[in-house]
């Protein structure tokens, strides 16, 4: 059980961070351990990989050089990282609702123009909380109905 539930952990991180694959695959831990930790434990893996990511597309930012050749490219992403705090967390929250989606690919352009990563890592645990205990219902409605 504990080491279904390590490895839940580190696939939640790596969805977030590598995987572009969608996070209810992780339910398939609850084979092997009870639906709840699964899902409580991939919950804290997908805050601990969203927290991780945007210091890194923070460093990431910072070392980011925008020389006056690429002006339009400067003035693109200027205009990205104010719609991405416009928006903020609800929004973020919103997208990563989407069942069976991988998005590890938003994550990096979403941790890259962000400011809060408080906000940011909590978006990622609520909708992953949510995902996931919708998911695991509709398939323990399926399999015990079925």
């Amino acid at each position: 059980m504990a080491l279904s539930l390590c490895l839940a952990f580190l696939y939640a991180v790596g969805t977030v961070v590598v995987l572009p694959s969608p996070q209810e695959l992780v339910l398939g831990a609850a084979a092997y351990a009870p639906g709840w930790a699964v899902i409580l434990v991939a919950v804290a893996g997908r805050a601990c990989g969203a927290y991780l990511l945007f210091f890194a597309g923070d460093r990431l930012k910072r070392r980011i050089r925008w020389g006056g050749r690429e002006e339009r490219v400067r003035r693109w992403a200027a205009q990205l990282e104010r719609w991405v705090n416009r928006l903020g967390a609800p929004a973020l929250f919103l997208f990563l609702l989407l069942p069976g989606f991988p998005d590890t690919a938003v994550s990096y352009v979403l941790a890259l123009f962000n400011r809060r990563p408080w906000a940011f890592a909590l978006a990622f645990a609520g909708a992953a909380a949510l995902r996931l205990s919708l998911a695991f219902l509709g398939i323990y409605y399926v399999l015990g109905r079925g």
